[in-house]
């Protein structure tokens, strides 16, 4: 009979690590996802650096395809649950997103197209539109 009860344990076990069904089991995620873009070229910018300020800092990269994701616990949220989010490309100028009252659980989508034009200024602008 023990062996029959450490069998099942183990089954349900296994179950729960099968690939394509997400478990977790922490506290509640902020994710955001998006695309990055030039945005007079209309093209994906891969590898752009995605930075999101909170309490603490975290980076992503995107892929190939322009395209980020970005997971962050609950925490991190400064007051009002808002975030700011940094796009960076070597050599072109950073844009930035202001977020606000952000929610755990479905995906908030942050895209960003960047500029090619030069600017006088060091200072990140906000990003621009991505045009469909």
């Amino acid at each position: 009979m023990r062996h029959l009860v450490l069998t099942l344990a183990l089954a349900a076990t296994i179950t729960a690590c099968v690939p394509g069904s997400p478990v977790y089991f922490g506290p509640p995620l902020v994710i955001l996802v998006g695309d990055v873009q030039l945005f007079e070229e209309r093209q994906p910018v891969p590898m752009a650096e995605v930075c999101v300020f909170g309490t603490d800092t975290l980076c992503v990269a995107s892929d190939q395809h322009g395209a980020y994701r970005a997971e962050m616990r609950e925490e991190m949220l400064l007051e009002g649950r808002s975030l700011t989010v940094r796009f960076r490309v070597q050599g072109l100028p950073s844009a930035l997103a202001e977020l606000r009252d952000l929610e755990t659980g479905d995906p908030t989508r942050v895209d960003c197209a960047i500029s090619t034009r030069l600017t006088l200024s060091d200072r990140p602008v906000a990003c621009l539109p991505i045009q469909r």
